[in-house]
């Protein structure tokens, strides 16, 4: 009897350590991996199928999908890794194991879905470099670095940048924050020096070789979004592209290249409307690209002047239709007698002026100037500060 007595205590405390072992497991998986330490504008998160809007001090936890809207985030885990989230970017946090009193085996892993973020490991080194694992539409970044920048466009092609440990010397001196690997199906690459970069185009075709950015420092990489790809980096691109080819193969038509209807239209201007605007079009960030791509903005001080049947409009400072450096869509419309300036770069500006007025029209948003007359631009003075 008494041995009956003990078996029944036995399994009641089995089944309440089980209960507790549940339970713990429970709360630690839900535990918070790190914190939204910075925030600015708006995101979300969607965790288990629901969805929130993020805010500063919010948790996240392991699988969370965040992706920013107009926002800017940061993240710091339990480690002080740090993630750094511009505008309209989605990263999932795949994997995350920590330990304070194991390091060895923690671990983390995450998935750069698309735009622009910067990762800087924890300056402790809790979780071994050889357990971060950052994954794109198209590479694995093995980590022996402690600072880099991955960008993502929309087609999935991931432009992969190695920081340098501190800001580089006016002498330009530049120590690398380490070292990565860049990995795919068509083979790997290294970037071991300060701004070096590699683009690749697709999970099969081999990372390009490695090229040294100039004339950058990390407040340009900070504010890197979906741009168009450096052109040191393009030039790479295009000359691989045409030794993997041999050339001109046969799949290169060249009818398609000739404007057939070139000289049909050529002496007609089109009337550019606003079912023309590709918002997407947006480059948020200019600055960049005037030194990635060295661009000469300077040169841009554009007269356009657009014939619209009764008379010309004197338009300077931005071009009809998309213009990329001031990033304004302008448009004529001569059935309502106005022109409409319009520009979406953290903020949005819309304004409508006669078009027979006599107009000026300054913007300033984060250090980006805009000098915009019509006509003498004598009668009437727009000014607009957006941002700080």
């Amino acid at each position: 009897m008494q041995t009956l007595i003990q078996k029944m205590q036995l399994s009641t405390l089995s089944k309440k350590i089980l209960a507790t072992s549940l339970l713990v497991s429970s709360f630690v998986y839900a535990d918070n991996i790190g914190d939204i330490t910075e925030h600015k504008g708006s995101g979300g998160i969607t965790r288990e199928g629901e969805s929130f809007t993020t805010e500063l001090g919010l948790g996240v936890q392991q699988l969370d999908a965040i992706e920013t809207a107009k926002g800017r985030i940061k993240l710091t885990f339990l480690d002080d890794t740090v993630l750094r989230l511009v505008e309209h970017t989605e990263v999932v946090l795949t994997k995350y194991y920590f330990d304070p009193d194991n390091t060895k085996n923690n671990s983390l892993g995450m998935k750069f879905v698309s735009g622009t973020a910067r990762f800087a490991t924890g300056g402790l080194g809790l979780v071994p470099k050889e357990n971060i694992i950052i994954t794109t539409p198209t590479a694995t970044i093995a980590v022996r670095g402690t600072d880099f920048t991955t960008t993502v466009d929309e087609l999935g092609r991931s432009l992969v940048i190695l920081l340098p440990e501190t800001e580089c010397t006016i002498d330009g001196d530049c120590s690398p924050s380490g070292a990565i690997t860049v990995t795919n199906e068509g083979g790997t690459v290294s970037l071991t020096e300060a701004y070096q970069a590699t683009m690749v185009s697709s999970f099969d075709k081999m990372p390009t070789q490695p090229v040294t950015l100039d004339n950058i420092n990390l407040n340009m990489i900070d504010n890197m979004f979906i741009v168009a790809p450096p052109q040191k980096i393009t030039e790479v691109v295009e000359e691989e592209s045409k030794s993997s080819d041999g050339g001109n193969s046969l799949l290169d038509f060249n009818e398609l290249d000739q404007d057939l209807l070139k000289e049909e239209w050529e002496e007609e201007d089109l009337e550019y409307t606003e079912l023309d605007m590709d918002l997407l079009d947006v480059d948020f960030l200019q600055d960049v690209l005037v030194a990635i791509e060295e661009v000469n903005i300077l040169k841009r001080s554009t007269q356009a002047a657009q014939s619209q049947g009764s008379g010309t409009i004197d338009i300077q400072g931005t071009t009809v239709g998309f213009d990329k450096d001031t990033q304004y869509n302008t448009i004529i419309d001569q059935g309502m007698g106005q022109i409409w300036f319009y520009r979406e770069v953290n903020g949005i500006i819309s304004v409508k002026i006669p078009i027979d007025s006599n107009t000026t029209l300054r913007s300033e948003n984060e250090g980006k100037e805009n000098l915009i007359t019509v006509g003498d631009g004598q009668s009437i003075v727009i000014v607009i500060r957006q941002g700080g």
